[in-house]
């Protein structure tokens, strides 16, 4: 007998989404919950059948043990992993914007990123949500975070609208940190509201 598990008190690990094939969660309508050597657990829905554990063991070549959940709950966590992963690897690859510091004698280009940062995925989307924004003509740049996902919005002639797809709530830390730095506030202080500003040059 299968044991239900409760996925709005299971810690998901969204790395291990990422070894598996959007494609076969989709069609076979599960979530990864742990693996443990070549044992992987998953939730599916009430309707995933015997066949479809065959299969998917076959595809995997990994033992499953699976447990039964909230199918539609299973299918919002596909939609969201999905989607916020999408808005970080679609951020434009090509696409670098320069942050400038105004200093008396002239500007100083400022070296944020190091090498091994160039391809980072959060950096990529605070480019883009920058250079989207000026491209649209923006006025502000919300980030707002809600109890499971980053919201983007622009305000454009006054009215919010959405950026991009929600992103996973994981990121916010990074997103907040990496608009600290290029508005050089301090990253550690968490608890009082600070002001920032920085010069872009496309």
């Amino acid at each position: 007998m299968n044991t239900f598990v409760d996925l709005d008190r299971e810690t998901l690990d969204f790395g291990l989404f990422k070894t598996i094939p959007v494609d076969l969660m989709f069609r076979y309508v599960f979530i990864p919950l742990r693996e443990e050597g070549d044992l992987l657990h998953i939730a599916v829905g009430p309707s995933f059948t015997l066949k479809e554990l065959d299969e998917l063991e076959l595809r995997l070549n990994k033992r499953i043990l699976h447990q039964l959940g909230d199918e539609d709950k299973i299918r919002e966590i596909l939609k969201k992993s999905e989607s916020s992963q999408r808005a970080l690897e679609e951020a434009t690859s090509d696409l670098r914007i320069q942050v400038v510091k105004e200093r008396e004698d002239g500007e100083d280009i400022l070296s944020l990123d190091a090498a091994a940062k160039e391809k980072s995925p959060i950096v990529k989307l605070i480019d883009t949500m920058i250079f989207n924004a000026i491209q649209k003509r923006a006025s502000d740049i919300h980030v707002e975070t809600g109890e499971d996902a980053v919201d983007i919005k622009y305000r454009i002639d006054g009215v919010l609208y959405q950026a991009m797809d929600k992103i996973d709530k994981k990121h916010h830390s990074s997103i907040i940190s990496r608009i600290k730095v290029m508005t050089e506030l301090d990253i550690a202080e968490k608890r009082i509201p600070q002001d920032g500003r920085f010069k872009v040059r496309l």
